[in-house]
């Protein structure tokens, strides 16, 4: 007889026939909040420092797990999806003893500006493999966002590492352009 995993009833999202966590048909991934005063893994920053553009520092950018940062690569710069924009939608749930429920299900547009290395992170962002390949962190998911929070704009929307939903989406225009000045613009 085999046996069935114990469900938690905080993580909504509910692994498919590949062990791939989903709701209501969606890719979910994992997220927590980083606070980081550097320019990040697209060079969002003064070209020859590591000072950030104040833009990639208060604004909804992510830094996201390093196989989807390099679409399945282990690039840690220039990624194949720097400058990507990203809609997160809460599902109401959270991975047990790491976060909470949010407040809404409201999505939000987040730019990638920065990667979430394998090594140093294994927990949350180390996924071996490209979304789409079944290869999952520890806590059941294909993709895991790391969110800017240096000006307090995630903890704004009162995420706690919430479980989202995400989907490829276009950049609203105040972030495509900013992105514009980074040294990565022109790579992928």
């Amino acid at each position: 007889m085999s046996t069935v995993p114990l469900l938690e009833a905080a993580q909504l999202c509910q692994p498919d026939s590949r062990g791939v966590r989903r709701f209501n048909g969606k890719p979910c991934a994992s997220t927590t909040r980083y606070v980081d005063g550097h320019k990040g893994a697209c060079g969002c920053g003064q070209k020859g420092s590591d000072t950030p553009f104040p833009w990639n520092i208060q604004k909804h950018v992510t830094a996201p797990s390093e196989r989807y940062f390099d679409g399945g690569g282990s690039s840690l710069w220039c990624g194949r999806n720097c400058g990507k924009c990203v809609k997160l939608t809460p599902t109401g749930g959270f991975v047990p003893g790491k976060g909470n429920a949010p407040p809404n299900h409201n999505p939000v547009v987040f730019q990638v500006t920065n990667a979430c290395p394998i090594n140093g992170n294994e927990e949350w962002c180390g996924i071996s493999g490209a979304p789409g390949t079944g290869h999952v962190n520890s806590h059941g998911y294909e993709v895991h966002f790391d969110l800017q929070d240096q000006v307090g704009q995630v903890e704004a929307l009162h995420w706690d590492n919430p479980e989202v939903t995400w989907e490829e989406t276009s950049c609203p225009g105040d972030l495509q352009s900013n992105y514009q000045q980074c040294e990565c613009h022109n790579s992928g």
